[in-house]
């Protein structure tokens, strides 16, 4: 069976996708902490990524069911965050922000990866169950 055909493992796996990328940027931008004019580079959000796909909504069949509380709005992040500092060189690097980048990725990847550990658990499960 092809998990990549799967909805969920396919979103996972263009999530950790996005998310190497993202790390190898950040990766670039701390080696070029010092490059005289460099300016940082990230990527857009992953939400930006997931504008073709249709969130998911919840049907509310019977009365005993609990409505959602979460908000199907489109909210979306305002944009790309102001560069922290820039150096009299020109260079715009800030090591502490791309630390900060490099946490957070590490954190969604990690999470990305539970996931898809849980997921393919559960399937194993009810082949066997099955």
């Amino acid at each position: 069976m092809d998990l990549s055909k799967i909805g969920f493992f396919e979103l996972a796996g263009t999530r950790m996708d996005y998310l190497a990328q993202r790390q190898k940027l950040v990766a670039e931008n701390v080696v070029n902490a010092n490059t005289p004019d460099y300016q940082a580079r990230d990527l857009k959000s992953f939400d930006s990524v997931l504008d073709g796909f249709r969130p998911v909504e919840t049907a509310r069949t019977a009365g005993l069911h609990l409505v959602g509380t979460r908000s199907t709005g489109p909210y979306r992040e305002a944009g790309k965050a102001a560069l922290w500092e820039s150096t009299p060189s020109g260079n715009a690097v800030s090591l502490e922000q791309e630390m900060i980048k490099g946490s957070e990725t590490r954190d969604a990847f990690a999470l990305t990866t539970s996931l898809f550990q849980r997921n393919v658990q559960m399937l194993r499960m009810a082949w066997r169950n099955g």
